[in-house]
């Protein structure tokens, strides 16, 4: 067996990253707004108030802070921008830990069909993948390893309920020597089942701050299908919300019949859920961000036409971050019957 270090084709990773721009994003918690060919933001670097104080080229693929010019000290592609919001953030941002991110959070384990000749502007790149390899390696792991503790101190410190994570099987894993340690383990579950699950970091240090269980593609399913069927049959509704902490408050609110999108963006897997689902009636919960705005234009214009549509208005940010006596009296106050 050859022991020759395999290079990484950069340029090959950016495209990969640039055909779903948007998972990045989400991932590093940024609000944006795409016009044209253009993703805009304020600048996540220096922290501005301009919304159009960043741009990002889906053409050139590269980034400019028009602001602060703060991409003149670091590289213009899509590594230097997510190493200079690492290094703003205080995360270890080397290239190496910057790589490794990009290729967790796209399930990138090998790239072995490479040019011959790719345009490399860090030294000892080779040594850079090998590492990289190394740990990725590691790091691949089946929903049936995980230990963990029993519960989620995580999470209660978040202010959810230790019933309702033990509801929906939350614990976070503690365990010195797991790849998983520090994490909070989120399962997913399909026709009673457990198809995955989500790993959530539990230290603001910890990159990326999600992890997925070999396998599982998100696209393919809604969070708590399963146990909201069993209510949605009889109210005929189901309420649409974008994460996991967004179902668990429903949830406390006394909302049983609610599912998660894994994130904005709605797949044509999760439409046919949802038709199959026998509900008529969508309640839709997107975070209020310019990201869930979208979001909600997005079904709206895919799914009118087989659904009666309500769009509450959220106070604050999310559903997560309400409070139970908020989301009662804001937005399931006219809402009765439907839950």
């Amino acid at each position: 067996m050859s022991t020759a270090k395999q290079k990484l084709d950069l340029n090959e990773v950016k495209n990969i990253v640039f055909k779903d721009l948007a998972l990045l994003l989400e991932d590093l918690d940024l609000d944006w707004e795409l016009r044209n060919s253009n993703v805009f933001m304020q600048c996540p670097i220096h922290g501005g108030d301009n919304s159009n104080g960043l741009s990002i080229s889906l053409i050139h693929k590269n980034w400019r802070c028009w602001t602060r010019n703060c991409h003149e000290d670091s590289n213009t592609n899509i590594f230097g921008f997510i190493q200079a919001i690492f290094t703003e953030r205080g995360q270890p941002s080397s290239f190496s830990d910057v790589l490794r991110y990009v290729c967790r959070l796209y399930n990138i384990n090998n790239i072995t069909k490479v040019k011959d000749k790719i345009e490399d502007p860090y030294k000892d790149f080779g040594e850079i993948v090998k590492i990289f390899k190394d740990n990725c390696d590691s790091e691949g792991i089946t929903i049936q390893e995980v230990n963990t503790c029993g519960n989620s101190p995580y999470f209660e410190s978040r202010g959810f309920y230790s019933d309702t994570l033990k509801h929906f099987s939350v614990e976070d894993c503690l365990e010195k020597n797991s790849i998983m340690k520090n994490r909070s383990i989120i399962p997913v579950f399909y026709k009673e089942e457990k198809v995955g699950f989500i790993a959530r970091a539990t230290k603001s240090w910890q990159s990326p701050k999600y992890l997925f269980s070999d396998g599982f593609k998100k696209a393919n399913y809604l969070y708590n299908y399963d146990k909201a069927l069993v209510r949605s049959l009889e109210t005929a509704t189901l309420f649409l919300v974008e994460g996991q902490g967004d179902v668990w408050r429903m949830h406390e609110a006394g909302v049983t019949n609610c599912v998660g999108l894994f994130g904005k963006d709605i797949s044509n897997k999760q439409k046919e859920l949802l038709l199959k689902s026998g509900a008529t009636k969508l309640i839709i919960l997107t975070d209020n961000d310019q990201a869930g705005r979208e979001s909600k234009i997005k079904i709206q214009r895919e799914l009118f036409r087989s659904f009666n549509l309500k769009f509450p208005k959220i106070v604050g940010k999310d559903i997560g971050d309400m409070s139970i006596e908020s989301i009662q009296q804001n937005i399931l106050s006219d809402l009765k019957g439907s839950y």
